[in-house]
């Protein structure tokens, strides 16, 4: 069905460059000598925007908010990926499976309170802290907060459908796009969606920044040069290698499936934070990794065994078609 909804008519010819694809006729993106270009169809463009739009949300949320209280609104993506998924009509999900979701969301949530609770106590000092800021404003913040996360959670799960919706095309196969060109084309998209808004709000910004530490401690004698090339780097790494490996694993489950491996990749963020900066991981954060793991091992069982009964299903319907023949 897909196929028949999405299909466009690629251009005769890709050779260099990125082409929006608008029955037939192209309109250049970007130019690309190293990679042979797929034309990008409606779906490929709406995945590297939401995509896009994912990540800057996702760090709003953290300039705006505490890191524990993001995490555990993010905690619900897989809800709002099945809601897509389902709306859609890419997938179905019974009750199991949907109390499964259920579960891992609120191990996730449960742990990440127990971690935050454990960071903070051993953070507490004597002293009394700073003075909070009101109620009234504290509740309108974190409602803000919450608002751009959970925006960002839409965005990945928009991400997942419309990169399912463009494999599902003859141009988007896995034999046409690999993932790791797939993976460039939705980055440059971002970028070319992305690199003149940020340029003029920020550009006057860094350039004033980096002048004042140029003038006052020196940009290379403080080693603050160093230091954000190193970071710089090793993010960029990292950034890479989990968008690669999310691609990868996203064109081979479904989307619902993708976000609850998510959940999980949380819970080892969890553990490695509290090894890395020796926060104790509290009996409720165990308890609420526990859940989330019990809640996804049920959650994969019923996918699986959906998977073989409609595998099942059509050998059956192919034998009876073959004898029939």
């Amino acid at each position: 069905r897909y196929q028949r909804s999405n299909a466009v008519a690629a251009p005769a010819a890709v050779r260099n460059g990125l082409t929006i694809a608008n029955g037939g006729a192209g309109y250049d993106i970007v130019s690309d000598d190293v990679f042979s270009s797929p034309s990008v169809s409606k779906d490929l463009f709406l995945a590297g925007v939401f995509f896009s739009l994912g990540f800057l949300t996702t760090n709003m949320s953290f300039r705006r908010g505490d890191a524990a209280f993001v995490e555990t609104v993010k905690a619900a993506e897989p809800l709002s990926s099945a809601l897509t998924a389902v709306l859609w009509g890419i997938e179905t999900l019974g009750r199991r499976e949907l109390a499964s979701l259920g579960v891992i969301v609120a191990g996730v949530t449960i742990s990440t309170i127990g971690h935050a609770a454990g960071g903070k106590s051993k953070g507490r000092s004597g002293t009394a802290s700073a003075q909070l800021p009101s109620t009234s404003a504290a509740v309108w913040e974190a409602a803000q907060t919450c608002i751009i996360v959970l925006v960002s959670n839409f965005c990945f799960s928009f991400r997942g459908l419309h990169q399912k919706l463009f494999r599902a095309t003859p141009q988007g196969g896995k034999d046409v796009v690999s993932d790791a060109l797939l993976q460039l084309k939705m980055q440059q998209i971002g970028l070319f969606a992305f690199a003149v808004p940020a340029l003029l709000l920020y550009s006057s910004g860094v350039t004033s920044g980096i002048w004042d530490i140029s003038t006052e401690v020196g940009l290379i004698q403080s080693g603050v040069l160093l230091r954000y090339v190193g970071l710089s780097v090793l993010n960029g790494v990292a950034f890479t290698g989990y968008n690669l490996a999310s691609t990868y694993v996203l064109t081979r489950i479904s989307v619902v499936h993708h976000a609850a491996l998510n959940c999980i990749r949380r819970l080892f963020a969890i553990v490695f934070t509290s090894i890395a900066f020796k926060v104790p991981i509290t009996v409720l954060s165990g308890f609420g990794i526990v859940i989330s793991l019990l809640g996804f091992g049920t959650f994969t069982r019923y996918k699986l065994k959906k998977q073989r009964r409609k595998l099942n299903a059509r050998r059956a319907t192919r034998k009876r078609h073959e004898s029939s023949v």
